[in-house]
């Protein structure tokens, strides 16, 4: 058919007992959409940051790549970067006046293969930069003894932990892609994940990959007894995926769902640092395009909630410390009563990018997410934040670095208090003598990735998130725009040169054809959309509960279920009704059960108006009622409520 025309009012339903289904009443109180809601996010004190500010990112990516890359540099710990004539490479240590600077073979791949995949990610050739190749050049982290990518030229695996061999992996193998002609790395990313895949298997046969590292020398994963990176299973999944879209070998893509099968399965959050980050968005992606049934909810609270079972408390700050607003920043939920880290909050923003594309219900909690993110993550820079909150305030040689710099380096990271002061922004190696600064080169080598995600419009607080950002095969440009405003807006959507139809993948819907130049795009109250941009005279297809458009995957049906009159330990007794908002967007599909599970007895329904319990079943006190509902397609989805059953 020519276009989608049927909008999401008729496509949205809500069931009844036979299969069919009445459009929703359009009350305020329903959810539409069927927008799925973050608990984390939930808790902000509003979706608007305190104080918010655009802070433009590229910007600052664009000054930290002169500097960081300016072997002519002069002034305090100037210049950064170093020639490794002994590994064929270029260096730079991880912190600002680190002692590790000219010390060939100590550069860490977690700085150096970020630096050059972020500047790349906003529009710099780092293959001929100044007739410099950065991107060969990057050879050097590979192990030829090992047969993969480490963290440093002179390392290896033996004593690194899974995060410091996996993630460089994933950024290097990134590199890659975007440099297609560099032959010599695309082998070393081939090969790198070619020996993941035989060290994935030998971990598959122990059942677990809980392990604090793997030996590519004895080929035989190790735990040091102090801490375990199951979340390491997440990073295999994103290093597998990419192999799979770069040679089409099947087994890479049967290796992604084993992983994910691990982390969705697992026994809490398996979050150690940030290889988890990954998770959600691919998960939704399998969901979306390979009919797999992971729980995205789960996922991402794993990633949110503070929950780490590795990393006790790790996860994303909720909160106001002193005059700044914390919400959305990643690290430390527990740590002195909070410890946010910058390269964490930039990786997650590049990370979690792709996930609203792959699952619409997220959309909101997205965009609220990156509108805090995006106003909060300023406060890692030295402009941003009282001097006096700082901890090169009393560092002269700092100081000075920051102004010729820029203040392009951000801090890495911003404690909840510290030095008598509330926030305290700085980070650990002054405090353990890693470094003379707590400016994170590392950190700062991630500015980058997070610009490349996050754009503003022509509307104050409305975002443009860039959704394939991360993805090497993006397909069409995918773009999240949220309203936080309680009125409706209108956005400027600029659009590249040529004809284009844009079709809203929340609503199914085209709302626009053969436009050119800029387009007014309305956006109601706290409505999300996202937006995908189609040659115009684009045929857009329906089937089996997926979008096409001209032949390619834009978009899949969804399903989502939530509790519209009852909140988390509200006390009930006798006998009470569940009121459920069940939206479906697929117009093929009827539902086929309600399954209710309270202390481990299930209830079993088929009208969506008669879901009744009586707390005389049950024993008084409180309860975890959890609500799953299936279609007729299979597809299914969960929610949960806390409630006091009394007699």
């Amino acid at each position: 058919m020519r276009r989608i025309t049927v909008l999401l009012l008729v496509l949205c339903l809500i069931f009844q007992a036979t299969g069919c289904a009445k459009v929703n009443s359009g009350s305020p109180e329903k959810n539409i959409t069927g927008q799925k809601e973050i608990a984390r996010i939930n808790r902000y004190d509003s979706v608007i940051p305190k104080n918010y500010k655009w802070f433009d990112y590229k910007e600052k990516a664009l000054l930290y790549d002169n500097i960081i890359f300016d072997e002519d540099a002069s002034g305090p710990y100037l210049p950064l970067i170093w020639q490794d004539k002994t590994n064929s490479t270029f260096g730079f240590a991880a912190y600002v006046g680190d002692g590790r600077t000219g010390n060939n073979g100590s550069q860490e791949a977690v700085a150096t293969v970020a630096a050059v995949l972020s500047a790349t990610q906003i529009g710099i050739d780092k293959s001929k930069q100044n007739g410099v190749n950065y991107v060969e050049q990057l050879h050097a982290y590979y192990s030829e003894e090992e047969g993969i990518i480490l963290n440093n030229p002179a390392g290896s695996s033996a004593s690194t932990s899974m995060w410091y061999l996996i993630y460089p992996a994933i950024l290097f193998t990134q590199v890659s892609i975007r440099y297609p002609r560099e032959e010599q790395i695309r082998r070393d990313a081939l090969s790198t994940i070619e020996r993941w895949y035989e060290a994935f298997l030998i971990m598959k046969e122990t059942e677990s990959f809980n392990y604090t590292g793997f030996n590519f020398i004895t080929m035989e994963p190790y735990d040091n007894g102090v801490w375990k990176e199951p979340d390491c299973a997440a990073g295999l999944a994103m290093l597998f995926q990419m192999g799979y879209e770069m040679t089409g070998e099947e087994k890479y893509a049967k290796a992604v769902s084993e992983c994910l099968d691990y982390v969705n399965e697992f026994d809490g959050s398996a979050l150690y640092e940030l290889l988890l980050y990954f998770a959600p968005g691919l998960a939704a992606r399998m969901n979306a395009q390979r009919n797999t049934d992971y729980n995205i909810d789960n996922l991402l609270g794993d990633v949110f909630n503070g929950s780490s079972i590795p990393r006790g408390g790790w996860g994303s700050i909720v909160g106001t410390w002193g005059d700044y607003n914390m919400n959305g920043l990643m690290g430390s939920t527990t740590d002195g009563g909070g410890y946010a880290f910058s390269m964490n909050t930039f990786a997650a923003g590049y990370a979690l990018s792709s996930l609203a594309k792959h699952d619409t219900r997220y959309a909101k909690a997205m965009g609220i997410w990156y509108l805090n993110v995006s106003s909060n993550a300023r406060y890692f820079f030295s402009g941003e934040t009282d001097p006096s909150n700082q901890s090169a305030s009393a560092d002269k040689a700092a100081k000075e670095f920051i102004e010729i710099s820029k203040d392009a380096v951000p801090y890495e990271g911003i404690r909840r208090s510290g030095n008598s002061k509330t926030p305290w922004i700085g980070g650990d190696p002054t405090v353990y003598g890693w470094a003379n600064t707590d400016l994170s080169i590392y950190s700062g080598a991630h500015i980058g990735l997070f610009a490349s995600v996050v754009d503003k419009t022509d509307v104050d607080k409305i975002l443009k998130i860039n959704c394939n950002a991360m993805e090497a095969d993006p397909g069409y440009a995918v773009w999240l725009l949220y309203n936080p405003y309680d009125r409706n807006k209108k956005v400027t959507y600029e659009l590249p040169e040529g004809s284009w139809d844009l079709f809203n993948s929340v609503t199914k819907q085209v709302i626009a054809e053969d436009v050119s130049g800029k387009y007014e795009l309305k956006l109601d109250a706290d409505e999300a959309a996202v937006i995908i941009e189609l040659p115009a005279g684009s045929e857009i297809t329906h089937k089996d509960g997926h979008y096409y458009a001209n032949n390619l995957w834009i978009a899949s049906d969804t399903l989502s279920v939530s509790i519209n009159n009852l909140q988390n330990n509200e006390q009930v007794s006798g006998k009470f009704k569940l009121d459920l908002n069940i939206v479906n967007t697929n117009p093929e599909t009827k539902l086929e059960q309600i399954i209710v599970e309270i202390d481990g007895a299930k209830l079993y329904y088929s009208d969506v108006n008669n879901v009744e319990i009586n707390t005389k079943d049950f024993t008084e006190g409180s309860k975890t009622v959890n609500v799953s509902v299936i279609t007729t397609d299979h597809k299914t989805d969960r929610t949960s409520i806390r409630l006091n059953f009394s007699r």
